[in-house]
């Protein structure tokens, strides 16, 4: 069933900004239900086109960016999600078909990827995966009391996802790492009335919530859910969205106004009702006018790596089942269920000294992606506090905290090396950054285990608990084993990475692959925590998280159990130089 969406009214025009003295960065997107998605510029409000017929986009609903950098478009009455190209708005195909009885409404996606899909008439929130399959509900029809799930509904920074009702006059949020919803909004608080809109403010403290029965924008801080107003006497706000200086948009009696979002002001209207065709206002969007990133096909090539664990046995690490793990993609739709792991041999590292190790591997055998066997000697690539322990105390002592770091064996093999983080148990876990055979190579390696692998690294100094890598690189081009050559390696830049340390066992990873001398695999950030802690991570903590000795970052750092199947590693010198480098997986 429709809903029924309140009357355009015309608008007298409180004035137009000045026009920009420079091309916009950005369009806006503004969906009309009883129209199509039409495109203004977001500077001047001039309509420019419609995005795509109404036949296509008929009931026009939510518009968001999805990991991937595509526009997704709603279109309720044919219940269908389409994918639109941000930049020359050329579409690129249907991402899902939701069932028709649910008449979906929202879109927006969870940090790996699943996206989460209201439902008006469900009274429910339905997950799909990156291919647009059905997943199923996220939560009970009706949950916590919802009933007309909205367009704005979306994942706050605490993560969880929160939904206006538009029947319910409330809102509701759901915890998907318990599958609990509860009441985040009680029904009528505040004298709200139809909710339906939701933008979170650039402190990512607050929700603005947009009513458009009550013509209301509130406040709604995410802390203790304490519910304010920023502005009453709107008629038919549905959605907000932040204009390119920073002011709020939100549609009003059919057009899109700009208003202050420090004291609800209204600032003038950006577009007028009706204009372009627009009829129905609902959601809108501000979209970035510069291309999509363009993953750098050139840094994709011959990147290969190889996991393991186990326990030394003295001054030996012997991993009997050493793995590779492929079928998923970089950045936020990276899924451990999508990762393939085989067994790829097996691996020792032989202590030799406080600095120097004797690294063989053999990968021979049906059981084994057949990369053959070798060994080769491998020293340390930084020396810091911990070697210095290590040489003072003396070779043998039971404390190896030391070990943890980068390996690698010499200028001769430089463009691979090794990594390994230990546990005080001795418990070790080891990752191998290397390249794939030649084709010619024999025996026949596993085709199987060539897939989405890719690494990249990185280095730079600490300042105080910040390490800046301004550029970040890859090296392809060469191949597996004995004739692997430096000189064959072509090192490209791939971007730019930050690490903000916040405890001495949790930081927070920030990178960015954006703009003609990148890799094009976009940007993004998470938060990180040690794999293991040992006895550096115990002196950090008696010590105290701000101690000059920071040999207790060298090891291995991992987003978590939701992000695993990648994972990074930094070896820290003593004068705060750090190297980085990243294991992951190629963009699709």
């Amino acid at each position: 069933m429709l809903r029924q969406v309140l009357s355009i009214v015309a608008l007298l025009f409180v004035g137009l900004p000045a026009l920009a003295q420079t091309p916009c960065t950005h369009r806006l997107f503004v969906s009309g239900y009883f129209s199509t998605v039409h495109v203004y510029d977001a500077c001047t409000g001039q309509y420019l086109r419609d995005l795509d017929s109404r036949t296509r986009l008929e009931g026009a609903q939510a518009i968001r960016i999805g990991p991937d950098g595509l526009v997704y478009v709603v279109s309720e009455m044919q219940a269908k999600i389409h994918k639109y190209r941000g930049d020359t708005m050329a579409y690129v195909g249907l991402y899902a078909s939701p069932p028709a009885s649910m008449a979906p409404l929202s879109i927006d996606f969870a940090s790996d990827g699943t996206a989460y899909v209201a439902g008006y008439e469900s009274n429910d929130v339905k997950k799909f995966d990156r291919n647009g399959n059905l997943l199923g509900a996220a939560f009970a029809s009706g949950a916590s009391g919802i009933a007309g799930p909205e367009i704005g509904s979306m994942f706050g920074p605490d993560g969880n996802f929160y939904v206006p009702g538009y029947n319910s006059h409330s809102m509701i949020k759901f915890d998907p790492r318990t599958n609990q919803t509860s009441v985040a909004i009680a029904s009528r608080a505040s004298g709200i009335f139809r909710p339906r809109g939701l933008l979170l403010n650039k402190d990512r403290t607050h929700f603005f919530l947009s009513t458009e029965g009550s013509g209301q924008i509130m406040r709604y801080r995410i802390a203790d859910g304490n519910l304010s107003e920023l502005r009453r006497g709107l008629v038919g706000a549905t959605m907000m969205a932040y204009a390119p200086d920073g002011k709020m948009l939100v549609v009003n009696n059919g057009g899109v106004d700009r208003i202050d979002p420090d004291t609800g002001a209204t600032l003038g209207t950006l577009v007028a009702p009706g204009s372009g065709g627009l009829s129905g206002a609902t959601f809108i969007a501000v979209v970035p006018v510069a291309a999509a990133n363009v993953v750098d096909a050139s840094q994709v090539g011959t990147q290969y790596w190889v996991v393991g664990d186990a326990k030394f046995n003295g001054n030996v690490l012997d991993i009997p089942v050493a793995y590779t793990g492929t079928g998923t993609s970089f950045g936020p739709t990276l899924k451990f269920s999508e990762i393939t792991a085989k067994r790829w041999g097996t691996v020792r590292v032989e202590l030799l000294s406080c600095t120097r190790a004797r690294f063989s591997w053999d990968s021979t055998g049906a059981d084994s992606g057949r990369f053959g066997s070798g060994s080769y000697e491998i020293q340390r690539l930084f020396a810091n506090e911990a070697d210095e322990r290590c040489t003072q105390r003396g070779f043998e002592h039971a404390d190896k905290s030391w070990v943890s770091g980068h390996w690698w064996g010499g200028d001769s093999r430089s463009g691979e090396g090794l990594f390994l983080d230990r546990r005080s148990d001795n418990t070790t876990f080891f990752a191998w950054f290397t390249h794939r055979p030649a084709a010619s190579a024999t025996p026949t390696p596993d085709a199987s285990m060539i897939g989405t692998q890719f690494w990249l690294v990185g280095d730079g100094k600490f300042a105080g608990d910040v390490l800046e890598m301004p550029n970040a690189y890859t090296g392809t081009g060469t191949s597996f084993g004995p004739t692997l050559k430096f000189s064959e390696i072509t090192a490209k830049r791939w971007g730019t990475l930050r690490i903000e340390l916040t405890s001495c066992t949790r930081a927070k990873f920030s990178w960015d692959s954006t703009g003609n001398s990148s890799g094009g695999f976009g940007s993004g950030s998470y938060d990180v925590e040690r794999l293991f802690s040992n006895e550096s991570t115990e002196r950090c903590q008696q010590q105290g998280f701000a101690n000059a000795d920071r040999s207790w970052v060298n090891g291995h750092w991992w987003g978590g159990d939701s992000r695993s199947g990648e994972g990074w590693f930094l070896d820290r010198r003593a004068d705060g130089t750090a190297f980085f480098a990243w294991f992951t997986h190629r963009p699709l």
